[in-house]
């Protein structure tokens, strides 16, 4: 029989007289690491190690649903209406920036708009 399981380990170690409590390695390899720094230092170090293992999957939400899905059940006709996609290879519009102003003009206007009004006293 095959049965569906993932494994994982959660490891951390570290060194009391060096870090207290807080965790200082989390690799792989922390257990070798805090027994190496034992033996270099003489230090009490910790190591725990926290293994998860589950059994099956979980079942699919049949809840979620995809939203082109959801968008067609609730447009009439079924598909909704795609909008048509410009065409990069068509001409530029020769007027498109006709109405804006020249560079001077927007410095001028922008100084002329950021100067603190008159206190009246």
């Amino acid at each position: 029989m095959t049965r569906a399981a993932t494994n994982s380990r959660i490891v951390k170690a570290g060194c009391r007289i060096c870090h207290g409590a807080a965790v200082h390695w989390t690799s792989a390899n922390a257990q070798a690491l805090a027994a190496r720094h034992h033996d270099a230092t003489g230090h009490e170090t910790w190591y725990e190690a926290h293994i998860i293992v589950r059994y099956g999957t979980a079942a699919p939400d049949d809840r979620q649903i995809d939203i082109e899905d959801a968008i067609a059940s609730a447009s009439p006709g079924g598909r909704p209406d795609a909008a048509p996609l410009a065409d990069s290879d068509a001409p530029a519009v020769p007027a498109a920036d006709v109405s804006a102003p020249p560079k001077a003009a927007r410095s001028k206007r922008a100084l002329a708009a950021a100067k603190p009004e008159p206190a009246h006293v």
